[in-house]
């Protein structure tokens, strides 16, 4: 048996022994509002086997309602708990913080989530980022100022870009790390792959770290921020995949597969 041979061997019996998954959505199990192949049946396989598994996503542009009808009309059978949304995250910690003023940078869909918070567009303390297609240089601008005023910046993800049909797009991380940048200032992140993010999820799984392993497209915010938690990482050639990204950075996941479809057929294997 060759070497490689005996590496897919072995990382496949990692993916078959797992005892619960977290899975990113887009670029994984959704693409461009369509499910990709395998994503059905890896969730039959799994229910079917009574192996838990939760949903862990920076998606920010709808509310958690949106969500989860969205899955379950694609046929993604869960219950809303099992999703955990960076945007709706971003809601407790707004609470956490004492529900200081905001101003929000999201869609409108995910502002349905956030119809609690105090809202000031004038001298807000708090700016809330997040998945936002309106951005122009007199909102940067309006943003900027707000911080150098004072306003701490809320961060619902930092992902750098994102994949459309038509190509990758810059993502939230951009607009956070360039106000980062020009106002000497760290902002507050909600999403991947902050650990208390993945720590939700895990806890709600109720298994140890080394009994789960995280599936996702996103070699910095999956993989990087399960490792952070000695959560073993599970990389798919879908989505966001880079393969230049990932020969040129020092992280590596733990395995390396070609899609959800793969993933199913190696659930469903025998040794």
């Amino acid at each position: 048996m060759r070497n490689g041979e005996i590496y897919a061997t072995m990382s496949y019996k990692l993916i078959r022994k797992a005892k619960g998954f977290l899975f990113d959505l887009d670029g994984v199990f959704i693409q461009s509002k369509k499910l990709l192949p395998g994503a059905l049946r890896t969730i039959q396989i799994l229910k079917r086997r009574k192996i838990p598994f939760r949903f862990l996503t920076n998606t920010t542009t709808k509310s958690k309602k949106t969500l989860y009808t969205q899955l379950n009309d694609l046929g993604i059978r869960c219950k809303v708990e099992h999703i955990f949304s960076a945007g709706y995250s971003g809601i407790k910690i707004i609470k956490e913080m004492g529900n200081p003023t905001c101003r929000l940078y999201i869609s409108k869909d995910l502002k349905e989530d956030y119809q609690t918070c105090n809202f000031d567009n004038l001298n807000p303390q708090l700016i809330v980022i997040g998945d936002y297609k309106s951005w122009n240089l007199n909102l940067l601008n309006q943003a900027f100022n707000y911080v150098m005023n004072g306003a701490q910046i809320l961060a619902l993800h930092v992902g750098k870009y994102y994949k459309t049909d038509s190509g990758l797009k810059l993502d939230a991380g951009a607009i956070v790390k360039g106000l980062e940048y020009a106002t000497n200032k760290k902002a507050i992140v909600v999403g991947k792959p902050n650990s208390l993010f993945f720590k939700q999820a895990l806890n709600d799984l109720n298994l140890a770290p080394s009994k789960v392993l995280m599936v996702g497209d996103d070699l910095y915010n999956d993989i990087y921020g399960a490792l952070k938690l000695k959560i073993k990482g599970v990389l798919v050639k879908t989505g966001k995949y880079n393969q230049i990204t990932l020969e040129n950075e020092n992280l590596k996941p733990e395995v390396i597969i070609d899609s959800i479809d793969h993933f199913a057929d190696i659930l469903n294997s025998r040794e």
